[in-house]
């Protein structure tokens, strides 16, 4: 942006920012101009001039409070010397009276401004109003958020009772009731951590937010009045929006004074959000027009040739026309891109989506996490912990502690996607809103932000009583997580003594590790933060067990428990059940290869063993020739488990014909032998072909370990 089109979009401003003092409107223009405010997501400026109608209709002057224009916003100071006081009105008198009360109490409830929205809505649900059918709904709302759990309860069972089932409103009230009773329940998932605000070296104005990792230090956002922005960026005298810095951060800890950061990111617009590559070389953030926050997109700007290039929105596959995209971040793969958007295809409100992305900015089509991990409500601000590969953000529709809670999720090994996500619990969550959060490589330091306490400057500036974001940092100390078990004999549930428990790092990245149980079969071991391991329990004369556990996104010193159950080795044969071939030939079917495939897992946990594969047929046909048509099935399977990676030598093909009949037992526990004789002794044909098929069998006998 030129310097003249800098200067014309700050008379704009001006010019937009003076309406609202200079000229005399009618109570039903004031209250038309916070209606478009309440359109374009502008919900301080909105409260700015239906506060001017309450104040006007109770005789009262028309300077009542500082006009805010937005939250995302400094301003240094209040020419007019703080706020008066401004009650709403115990007996509204007239229609546009009663109407701007519940405008008022929702505008206030928009702008996170709890206290002003819970007195509103406190007198506006004793004034009902037909076009305002949930504002039992929305008191509660503000009372939850104000940590008032039982009060909440009572306006959302009312709620309930006054809605329908199928009322959208009649289902989040019964979900709210779910998060006062969870917060009630007092859930201290973090025990050991604590949370502490930084100091107003970073948080400063009236909003900091988003802090994320940089090489020098961390990025995050802010509206600060000690801008080290140059002079042509700021709005007006007073008022400053939204940019990214960067502060370096010293040995000790402490952060240095953060600067305005370099290049183009910033600009007249209100920025946030920022999220590096892995190389550092590409920077993606999200930018808002701060006249009409529904046009809020993500942008990237890259680092080439010692500088950084100018930004350019993404396309439309992220960015999609009438739908805001936000908060991105990157996965350690540099091309994965989670991001927050409201945008078509979604479960409701903003939800979480992924899509990849190269260097070139080209995008594919973005998928959705689903309705494990997004609901009808908000998910906001992903953060993609490498190390634990763990995806954390932020949902208001999850249960949880009011407002916007951190949650976490991981890939599920059974479903390959994402698992229902774990809220992350106290103290990191509070009745208000908390989001943006992120773990060091080590999780023994994080990052989030918060409204759960006042604004500092702001609060005296105007009649807006607002909890500005303000970063915190979680610190935790350093955990012990063990895993410990014992294992058993699988038929006799009695302890085995001795029996070797193997670890090995799935990354490939730790030597194994093998250790004894004792002689009670128990065992333990410690653990490694953020990492999965193979466990296999072995005895000779035993077939193995084995398990795959991780300490992915554990936070709190943890024992883990693994029982092993090992199954004896038995001396005769073990029938593979489902493998059939062709007729009259060795091909084997589409359905027994995938039975082998079961077989091929088996042989790779009990590595030790070698096996026959022994092949029968029934007693049709002549001798020799199902001899020879055994053997070949025989080594059909023993083909197949080599060309799927088991050594030949573990493996030796036996063809017996009908020389071995099957042996099965009776509804009286007899065992009986499958020979021709008894079979032909049966009345029941249907019986004779099945026990004709038992014969036609396939099976494995252990030769040594």
């Amino acid at each position: 942006m030129s310097k003249a089109m800098r200067k014309s979009y700050l008379t704009l401003l001006a010019l937009i920012v003076s309406l609202g003092f200079g000229y005399s409107q009618t109570n039903r223009s004031l209250i038309r101009s916070g209606d478009k405010e309440m359109e374009m997501e502008n919900y301080a400026s909105a409260v700015y001039f239906y506060s001017q109608v309450i104040n006007r209709l109770a005789g009262g002057n028309e300077d009542l409070m500082y006009h805010p224009y937005s939250v995302n916003a400094f301003y240094k100071s209040n020419p007019k010397g703080g706020p008066k006081e401004f009650e709403p009105p115990v007996d509204p008198k007239t229609d546009d009276e009663l109407v701007v009360l519940h405008k008022l109490s929702d505008a206030y409830r928009l702008v996170n401004d709890y206290e002003n929205a819970e007195k509103w809505y406190a007198i506006a649900v004793q004034h009902p109003k037909e076009e305002f059918p949930y504002a039992k709904y929305f008191y509660g709302y503000s009372l939850m958020k104000n940590g008032k759990y039982e009060e909440a309860k009572q306006q959302f069972e009312q709620t309930m009772e006054n809605l329908s089932e199928d009322n959208l409103y009649h289902e989040l009230a019964r979900e709210k009731l779910g998060n006062c009773d969870f917060a009630l329940e007092d859930n201290e998932n973090m025990t050991n951590a604590t949370v502490e605000m930084l100091d107003t070296i970073i948080n400063n104005g009236t909003t900091s937010f988003g802090m994320m990792y940089h090489r020098k230090g961390l990025l995050f956002s802010s509206a600060r009045s000690d801008s080290t922005a140059p002079e042509e960026y700021e709005y007006a005298e007073d008022i400053y929006n939204s940019d990214v810095f960067l502060t370096e951060r010293s040995k000790d800890g402490s952060f240095s004074t953060p600067q305005w950061f370099e290049g183009n990111v910033n600009s007249m617009a209100i920025e946030g959000g920022a999220a590096l590559s892995p190389d550092g070389k590409a920077m993606y953030f999200t930018r808002v027009n701060p006249l009409n926050h529904k046009e809020t997109g993500i942008y990237v700007t890259r680092y080439f040739n010692g500088r950084w290039t100018e930004p350019f929105k993404l396309g439309e596959d992220i960015n999609k026309d009438g739908f805001k995209s936000m908060t991105p971040s990157l996965a350690d793969d540099g091309e994965t891109l989670y991001y927050s958007s409201n945008r078509p295809g979604g479960m409701g409100g903003m939800d979480i989506w992924m899509t990849t992305i190269n260097e070139d900015g080209e995008t594919t089509d973005p998928v959705n996490l689903g309705d494990l991990v997004n609901t009808k409500e908000d998910e906001i601000t992903p953060f993609y912990h490498p190390n634990s590969k763990t995806l954390y953000f932020s949902s208001e529709g999850h249960i949880g502690f009011g407002g916007q809670d951190v949650f976490k999720t991981t890939i599920n090994p059974v479903t390959e996607w994402w698992d229902a996500p774990v809220n992350v619990g106290k103290p990191v969550n509070s009745p208000r809103d908390d989001a943006y959060f992120i773990w060091g490589d080590d999780m023994q330091e994080g990052y989030f932000s918060s409204d759960r306490d006042n604004c500092g400057e702001c609060d005296s500036l105007r009649t807006l009583n607002m909890h500005c974001n303000s970063i915190y940092r979680i610190e935790r100390p350093a955990i012990e997580i063990t895993i410990s078990g014992y294992v058993f004999d699988f038929d006799t549930d009695e302890p085995i003594p001795n029996a070797k428990v193997a670890f090995k790092d799935v990354r490939g990245e730790l030597e194994p590790v093998v250790l004894n149980a004792d002689e009670e079969g128990y065992y333990e071991r410690t653990l490694r933060v953020n990492e999965e391991y193979f466990i296999k329990s072995t005895k000779k004369k035993y077939f193995a067990d084995a398990s795959i556990k991780n300490t992915l996104g554990i936070v709190e010193t943890t024992n883990l428990m693994q029982d092993f159950y090992l199954t004896k080795i038995p001396t005769g044969e073990i029938e593979i059940k489902g493998i059939e071939y062709d007729f009259d030939a060795a091909t084997l079917r589409e359905s027994s290869k995938k039975e082998l495939d079961k077989l091929v897992e088996f042989l790779e946990l009990n590595s030790n063993l070698k096996i026959e594969i022994r092949s029968h047929t029934d007693e049709r046909g002549r001798d020799a020739y199902n001899l020879d048509l055994s053997e070949r099935r025989a080594q059909s399977v023993v083909d197949y488990l080599v060309d799927n990676g088991i050594s030949r030598e573990r493996l030796q093909p036996k063809g017996l014909g009908e020389t071995e009949p099957a042996i099965v037992t009776n509804d009286a526990g007899e065992e009986l032998e499958l020979t021709p004789e008894y079979i032909y002794s049966l009345d029941d044909e249907e019986q004779q072909e099945e026990y004709h098929q038992r014969n036609r069998r396939t099976a494995f006998k252990v030769l040594a370990e």
